[in-house]
C-alpha cells in the first residue's frame, strides 16, 4: 500500500485530464463529485459483483453511463449519511486516541491508470500498508450489533476487500462508532485480505468495464467525456 504522499501524487498527476487538481479536492465537494464520475466505487462493489444478467448489476451500469453522458454525480441527501458525515471527523480522532495511531486521509484512490474503479477512503493508518473504513451508524442498533455480536453487513465486507484490492493492502481496519453510547463508543476490529475475493473482483472487473463500454458506446460516449468540456 502506498504513502500519503504518493497517493496525492498521483492524484496531481491528473490535473490536465480532469480540469482540476484532485489532490487539493475534500471529499463531498462539488469537485471530489466530479472525480468520481462514471467510476466505480467500493461502496457499491456489490451492485457489478451480483451477476451479469442481473437488474443490480444493470441498474448499476446505468447509472454510471448516466454520470459519464451528463457530468452529473447524483447527490443523496439521506439523514442516515449525513449523520455518518456529521461525525467522522470525531470517528477518526476516536480511533486515534484508541489505537496510538495516525490517520492520513487522502480525497480518492484510484486503482490503475484507466480510471475505471476507485475508493474514497476513510484514512490510511501511517506506517502500518493498511486502510481505515469507518461507520457512524444513524441506528445505535446496528452499533450494538457489532459491538455485541460482531456483525458487520454484508456489503461492508466487500467494501472493505474492495478496497484491500485496490491498494494492495493485507489488512483494513473497520471501525463502528457511535457518540450517543455513555461507554464503548468504538469498536475497532482489523479485517484480513480475503485472496479469493480478490481474484473474483480480478475476473469481474474487466467483464463490467467491457459491457460498460458497449453501453456509453451505444450512447454514444466513451469513458473520459465526463471530463470533457
Amino acid at each position: 500500500m502506498k504513502t500519503k504522499q504518493e497517493y496525492m501524487q498521483d492524484l496531481e498527476r491528473l490535473t490536465k485530464t480532469l480540469g482540476f487538481n484532485p489532490a487539493e479536492c475534500e471529499q463531498g465537494s462539488q469537485e471530489w463529485m466530479k472525480l468520481k464520475l462514471g467510476v466505480v466505487s467500493a461502496s457499491n462493489c456489490k451492485q457489478f459483483m451480483s451477476g451479469k444478467t442481473t437488474a443490480t448489476r444493470q441498474t448499476y451500469m446505468a447509472e454510471l453511463v448516466a454520470q459519464v453522458a451528463t457530468g452529473i454525480f447524483p447527490e443523496v441527501n439521506a439523514k442516515p449519511l449525513q449523520w455518518g458525515k456529521d461525525h467522522e471527523a470525531s470517528a477518526r480522532s476516536a480511533y486515534e486516541l484508541e489505537t496510538g495511531d495516525i490517520v492520513d486521509e487522502v480525497p480518492f484512490i484510484f486503482g490503475g491508470n484507466e480510471l475505471r474503479f476507485g475508493i474514497s477512503v476513510d484514512g490510511i493508518v501511517r506506517g502500518k500498508g493498511k486502510g481505515l473504513e469507518l461507520k457512524c451508524p444513524s441506528n445505535s442498533a446496528t452499533h450494538i450489533n457489532f459491538l455485541c455480536f460482531d456483525e458487520i453487513k454484508p456489503e461492508y465486507i466487500a467494501q472493505v476487500q474492495f478496497s484491500m484490492w485496490v491498494t494492495g493492502a493485507k489488512q483494513w481496519d473497520f471501525a463502528s462508532y457511535d457518540p450517543r453510547m455513555k461507554k464503548n463508543m468504538l469498536k475497532i476490529k482489523t479485517i484480513e485480505r480475503d485472496d479469493k475475493l480478490m481474484l473474483t473482483f480480478s475476473k469481474l472487473m474487466p467483464e463490467f468495464i467491457k459491457d460498460m463500454d458497449l453501453a456509453l458506446l451505444r450512447a454514444g460516449f466513451i469513458h473520459g467525456d465526463q471530463w470533457r468540456q
